[in-house]
């Protein structure tokens, strides 16, 4: 009998903290009144910058992971980052995804070096990435009938406080019925100390 080795959907991402969290759930609010087509709304856990979606691996390329990314970890500092905006991939006339935008404090391209780093470890271990420009965002729903999106109603209008990033994370994401749950499987800390 075969043996079929066990595969994880995995992703690597940035944290947000639970003030910014709180900040996307009270703009959700009105949100949920206006956008039509069907979405289905991203639950609080699900919050999060994804630098890399990984898909399906064998749950032991984890390991792997992990020591070819805590080089490139330990090389940045912490980021500062501030979640608002809001947009629409592929454009608000035909919308698939609704998200909220990030930026990084003080005009810094930390952000966009670190993934660029990623990306350029992975594809240099035979990872497949993705060619288009990295967009940080956070997926707040995905639409199943895409209807046009009046953006304009749906600005923010409060301010969201900054907030400190010191780490990526790898995470598995478990699909069930009620939604996709996801575990952290590796910490991956910036400026960092390596692990056993």
């Amino acid at each position: 009998m075969k043996h079929t080795q066990e595969t994880i959907r995995t992703f690597l991402a940035l944290d947000l903290d639970e003030t910014s969290k709180d900040w996307i759930e009270e703009e959700k609010k009105a949100w949920i009144k206006t956008v039509k087509g069907n979405p289905r709304w991203t639950q609080r856990e699900g919050f999060h910058i994804t630098l890399h979606f990984f898909g399906e691996i064998p749950a032991t390329t984890a390991e792997r992971i992990e020591h070819l990314l805590l080089p490139v970890a330990s090389s940045f500092s912490s980021l500062t980052l501030q979640v608002g905006g809001i947009g629409a991939f592929p454009n608000p006339k035909r919308p698939r995804v609704l998200w909220v935008g990030v930026r990084e404090v003080g005009g810094s391209s930390t952000l966009q070096k670190l993934h660029a780093a990623v990306k350029q470890a992975l594809s240099d271990e035979g990872f497949p990435v993705e060619n288009r420009p990295f967009s940080a965002h956070i997926t707040v729903a995905r639409l199943k009938k895409p209807q046009p999106i009046p953006l304009e109603r749906l600005r923010n209008h409060s301010v969201c406080p900054p907030f400190h990033v010191s780490e990526m994370v790898l995470y598995q994401s478990i699909l069930t019925p009620q939604g996709a749950h996801y575990r952290p499987l590796k910490h991956l800390s910036f400026g960092g100390k390596q692990h056993d």
